[in-house]
């Protein structure tokens, strides 16, 4: 299969053990696409830890999947996989604000559900 686009590897290049072939190369057809001569290529997404974080403290019940979110982008990241990254990253930071809200209309209720206001607007002496 030496045609046209196709890469012939080197003998120096490959090296037999008991069960397979080895191929080292540098060729960017073998590589993976985030990881070029052992560097990460691309920007890291933000992680939103720290917003993740807040969000834990406000609720504690939809706060540590924002967390967990947070944590498998920067894993992927360090994996070298930039696009799982960023997927996660998008997963924390929507979490995050969907956590807000909610938290948001669960105190709003609980303070109408607690206070001696009522719903149309009386008060209670």
């Amino acid at each position: 299969m030496a045609g046209k686009g196709f890469t012939t590897p080197v003998s120096g290049d490959v090296y037999d053990t008991n069960h397979k072939q080895i191929l080292v190369t540098r060729d960017p057809v073998y590589c993976h696409p985030a990881i070029q001569n052992g560097v990460i290529v691309g920007r890291q997404p933000y992680d939103y830890l720290p917003l993740a974080i807040i969000c834990a403290v406000f609720n504690p019940l939809l706060g540590p999947v924002a967390i967990v979110f947070s944590v498998m982008s920067n894993r992927a990241f360090q994996q070298g996989d930039l696009r799982y990254a960023d997927k996660w990253s998008q997963y924390a930071f929507l979490t995050c604000m969907i956590t807000i809200v909610a938290s948001i209309v669960i105190y709003i209720a609980l303070a109408f559900a607690l206070s001696p206001i009522g719903v149309r607007g009386g008060h209670s002496y």
